[in-house]
């Protein structure tokens, strides 16, 4: 039903031809993953830490959004320069757009190529009622997927559309302009389904910002499976962000403005059963983002008086991506994934690369993981990640992750990562430049002079997975070391000669910092009885600069302790109540000048299934930040999270 290989559970000391995992394998106390190396693994054999938030959980926890879902995974820290662009960081947010951080649908990457890399829009690119689940992998892995996989690996699995016959609709209304929709239709019979699902969501984000939000998703997923060795995957999706932005009469550079993005991508995946060893995989998958953002500005730049200037920072940007993949079982204790790929990037915006027209990185890629059961106690993980980039160059990131099966419950992990950021096509040849008009004369913000350097990572841990299925209790720990250098940061270009008639100093993006951050995070889940579940995490984590003048700013300082509380709790008459209680250290996610004190947020939902006209339904009540109003990513400006509360009706039929 999931597509996966017959061979994939081969690693269990199992053969090939016994049987393919079910969904009892994805959701019982110890699951099947994908995302850590691209093979199909139970949780305590994966080469990494892993988080699995599986659909009911996404139900009861009232989210909207998956970056706040990511509250369930230790060390990811929520944030967002506004409500209508919230973003979730895995232990330090180096940038507002979560370009160090790889996101992935059903596998394809939602990495916008258009602006600065970011990852956070396309996480809103998913229906959160349309998720299967959603895999975590806490910690480095270019090793599997390459550039941009450093901190952090989010894997959001749809539902297949053979479980989505039918029909559903949903309605929540409620404070703060909430207003969300969605329909569903699923066709179908056997092996051949189609699933239709169209949403919108409204709210009026952060308290004090000029923020509305209006985003329209749909989406089509079809499955066939035209022989029993072959499955088809097809996708197809547009969604539409009508956004606020800007500062307001405080920030002449940034107005009050309206945000248009529109996204659309397609996809198609193919898996076939060559033998009872091999499986083959052929991936391709294009998105394209374009985005308008017209605004007046002001300027000032002497000897000139202030000017009001119409600018547009609108860009396009395309993606292609093709990838080949044969998963091979050897034998009992051996087997391995070999890949190649090549991806196309390319962007055009007249304000941000002027003159330039369409520009463009490529890259193609081998990859491989090898999977090597010692002996029954003893498992051994190696992956090589290789790419040619056409502006990043040549590099390589391996990983080399054992794991110690100390007893059936009882799991050590002991491995080293190493992974790389390539710069995004705005560090490498943004041409920022605003005309003035009936002059000669022009400002430039930006004028990369493309000789920016990847980011390296260099990632050690220490793991521990035990289960006690007697107490029902599971805990997931990590010990890490991050040492990253080659941080990308924006300079001031004193160095950069002036252009004839420029005015004002230019900006270059330049490798500058290094950091290190160790610390270490778990997980706790126990299943008190067979109606209350229990979920329990925290960080602890300390963050060192290298410069020191940067360290004094206290620029981008994750929190050094955060904490998760989540009550699952089935109450009688088929009611059932959620509880989810956050504490975050201070923190900033710029500057000092916008440090955060210790933040905390309760969330409460109340809800009830019943049968309606024969169907199935449920109705809840959520409310988000119990506590009320607090101060949120950017203080100086009177930011606030506030309290709100919200109705939510859903029919399945």
């Amino acid at each position: 039903m999931l597509g996966l290989s017959m061979a994939g559970l081969a690693g269990l000391g199992a053969h090939a031809d016994e049987r393919a995992p079910t969904e009892e394998d994805y959701f019982a106390q110890l699951p099947v993953v994908l995302t850590a190396s691209r093979l199909d693994q139970p949780l305590n054999e994966a080469p990494g830490a892993m988080t699995v938030i599986d659909r009911d959980t996404i139900r009861q926890s009232g989210a909207r959004t998956v970056a706040e879902l990511l509250r369930l995974v230790p060390g990811y820290v929520l944030g967002g320069w506004n409500g209508a662009n919230p973003l979730a960081s895995y232990h330090v947010a180096l940038d507002d757009y979560g370009g160090r951080n790889l996101v992935l649908i059903d596998g394809r990457s939602v990495y916008a190529s258009s602006y600065l890399g970011d990852t956070h829009r396309g996480m809103m690119d998913v229906l959160l009622p349309d998720i299967e689940r959603i895999e975590v992998l806490r910690g480095a892995n270019s090793a599997a997927y390459g550039a941009n996989a450093m901190f952090g690996v989010v894997n959001i699995i749809t539902r297949h559309s053979v479980d989505t016959v039918g029909g559903a609709v949903a309605l929540s209304v409620g404070d703060n302009g909430i207003r969300d929709t969605y329909a569903r239709l699923g066709v179908g019979t056997g092996g051949n389904n189609v699933r239709l699902s169209v949403g919108e969501q409204r709210d009026r984000g952060y308290l004090n910002a000029f923020d509305d939000k209006r985003l329209g998703q749909v989406h089509l997923r079809a499955d066939f499976q035209p022989t029993l060795a072959d499955e088809v995957m097809v996708a197809l999706a547009a969604s539409e962000l009508l956004a606020g932005q800007g500062y307001g009469p405080t920030d002449p550079s940034s107005p009050y403005h309206q945000l248009r993005s529109r996204t659309t991508h397609g996809q198609f995946e193919w898996r076939r059963q060559l033998d009872e060893r091999n499986e083959l995989q052929v991936s391709l998958s294009y998105m394209e983002d374009r985005q308008r953002e017209p605004m007046s500005v002001q300027v000032h730049v002497s000897p000139f008086p202030p000017i009001s200037l119409d600018v547009d920072y609108g860009t396009w940007g395309q993606r292609h991506n093709v990838e080949v993949q044969q998963r091979t079982v050897w034998s009992p204790t051996w087997r391995t994934l070999v890949g190649v790929g090549y991806k196309d990037e390319r962007a055009l915006s007249d304000t941000m690369y002027y003159g330039q027209g369409w520009v463009s990185m490529g890259e193609t890629r081998l990859f491989g993981t090898a999977e090597w059961r010692v002996d029954p106690a003893w498992l051994l993980n190696a992956g090589l990640f290789m790419g040619d980039h056409t502006l990043a160059g040549t590099y390589t990131a391996p990983r080399l992750m054992v794991n110690w099966l100390a007893t059936p419950h009882q799991t050590w992990r002991l491995g080293v990562t190493e992974s790389i950021r390539a710069p995004s096509l705005s560090e490498y040849k943004s041409d920022v430049r605003v005309n003035l008009p009936g002059t000669p004369y022009f400002s430039r913000a930006y004028a990369a002079s493309g000789a920016v350097q990847p980011e390296t990572l260099l990632s050690q841990e220490i793991g521990y997975l035990g289960r006690w299925p007697e107490a029902q209790v599971t805990l997931d720990a990590r010990l890490y070391r991050e040492r990253m250098r080659d941080v990308v940061v924006d300079d001031n270009g004193d160095g950069t000669a002036p252009l004839p008639y420029q005015l004002g100093k230019t900006r270059d993006f330049v490798n500058r910092l290094a950091l290190t951050l160790v610390g270490l995070e778990y997980q706790l889940r126990w299943k008190a009885t067979p109606r209350t579940e229990l979920w329990l995490n925290q960080n602890f984590s300390r963050l060192k600069w290298d410069a020191p003048d940067y360290e004094a700013k206290e620029e981008r300082r994750p929190p050094r302790h955060a904490t998760t509380v989540a009550l699952f709790q089935q109450l009688p008459d088929n009611w059932q109540i959620s509880l989810l209680h956050e504490r975050v250290g201070s923190m900033t996610l710029r500057a000092k000048s916008s440090w955060m004190a210790t933040t905390h947020r309760t969330d409460l939902r109340l809800g009830r299934t019943f049968r309606w006209g024969g169907y199935k339904a449920e109705a809840a009540f959520t409310v988000q930040s119990v506590e009320g109003d607090q101060l949120f990513f950017d203080p100086q400006r009177n930011y606030r999270r506030g309290r709100q509360g919200f109705l939510t009706l859903q029919l399945e039929m």
